[in-house]
């Protein structure tokens, strides 16, 4: 009798540690931007799946790539942004394969920026290019047309007010805002300088010619940021900022809330492309439950809440469908012709050791340019590569 007990006891022991056990894998740690996925998308897939999503949030790059390489994260899905970022993580071995058989919404992706990020490098078997945006210029259009008078169009706003000397020095003090990486703003530098050639954008040769241009520029910017678009805009801090087009329709719709006529575009020729990417670390716990995630957020429907939440544009063609109306009607913040985004400049991540040295070289050369140090860069910015840390 007591033996039974025992044994019975010791079975039931063992169900629960199994149940247990069961119960804590079915979850999906999950480490992205701040307000990209909606907690009521979160909310629906564990209502579906029953498994539980952890999500934790990063404010740059940086933080998630040292979790990343440095350690055993312990997240399932992250979302990098592909150049410089995840295409060298990709390369040093931090994403797992993706398996096609559990993520079958992958088929979803194909299209004109899909191709886009193939082109530059990017391999769909490791990362998936789920969001994308553009860099543009976001104003004011009131306080724009006072400085400019003969702006009657939209399409008259255009670089050559920020990158021309004589234009910008008539913005200064309203106030002019540039983004804090290079990359968002070295391309539209070298369409300006009718620098496009068989070169890359940010070759020694090149990116001593910003540094040369900028020195007559720099002293007319207000201030570099890339987070606070939507603040500085809303208060008058400055009228006109180089950003991403997901920050500008958020301080659209906030302007209109006041009575502020915040406007955005794209100018053709200089339209630079992002885009942000899903991947699933190779020491990710819980491989499976971050690929039903993963599939779940690639349904058209489910995206384009994402979408209609940010302003942060979906690889999903599919989704268009389900955007908001007025999201779509803006084609500046929302273009959907192929021929504008093939039109699109978007860079190409480092292949080999040169061009690890060269975006070394873009870096520095465009922190000194923000610290107004030209004498440094001038004299360090040559047309050799071997410029140190």
């Amino acid at each position: 009798m007591n033996r039974n007990i025992i044994i019975g006891g010791v079975i039931f022991l063992a169900i629960c540690i199994l149940g247990i056990d069961r119960a804590a894998k079915e979850v999906v740690n999950v480490y992205g931007w701040y307000g990209i996925i909606d907690s009521e998308i979160l909310k629906d897939f564990e209502k579906e799946t029953g498994i539980k999503v952890v999500y934790d949030v990063y404010d740059n790059n940086e933080t998630l790539e040292a979790k990343l390489l440095a350690t055993n994260s312990g997240y399932d899905v992250v979302f990098p942004s592909f150049i410089p970022y995840a295409a060298r993580q990709c390369v040093m071995g931090a994403y797992a394969k993706l398996d096609y058989s559990l993520i079958p919404n992958l088929k979803n992706i194909e299209g004109k920026i899909t191709e886009k990020f193939r082109n530059a490098g990017g391999d769909t078997s490791y990362l998936i290019p789920m969001f994308w945006g553009t860099i543009g210029i976001a104003y004011d259009a009131e306080a724009i047309k006072k400085v400019f008078p003969d702006i009657h169009n939209d399409d008259e706003v255009t670089y050559d007010m920020l990158l021309n000397e004589e234009n910008i020095s008539k913005l200064a003090k309203y106030g002019v805002s540039f983004p804090e990486e290079y990359i968002d703003i070295f391309p539209q530098t070298a369409v300006h300088l009718n620098l496009l050639d068989e070169k890359p954008l940010k070759s020694p040769e090149k990116v001593q010619q910003y540094v040369q241009h900028f020195k007559s520029v720099r002293k007319y910017i207000k201030k570099f940021s890339s987070t606070t678009l939507i603040k500085d805009l809303m208060s008058g801090e400055v009228i006109v900022a180089i950003g991403c087009s997901d920050n500008a329709w958020r301080a659209i719709k906030a302007a209109a809330n006041v009575g502020k006529n915040v406007k955005y575009i794209v100018p053709r020729r200089y339209g630079v492309l992002w885009i942000d990417c899903i991947g699933i670390p190779e020491k990710a716990p819980h491989k499976k439950n971050a690929s039903m995630f993963v599939n779940y957020i690639l349904r058209p429907e489910v995206a384009a809440k994402l979408t209609n939440n940010t302003g942060i544009l979906v690889n999903i063609p599919e989704a268009h469908q389900y955007f908001e109306q007025e999201f779509v009607d803006n084609t500046q913040v929302c273009p959907n012709d192929d021929d504008v985004i093939s039109d699109m400049i978007m860079g190409t991540p480092s292949r080999n050791a040169e061009d690890a040295k060269n975006d070394k070289l873009a870096t520095r050369a465009w922190s000194q340019i923000r610290m107004n140090d030209f004498n440094f860069a001038v004299n360090n910015v040559t047309g050799s590569s071997t410029t140190g840390g």
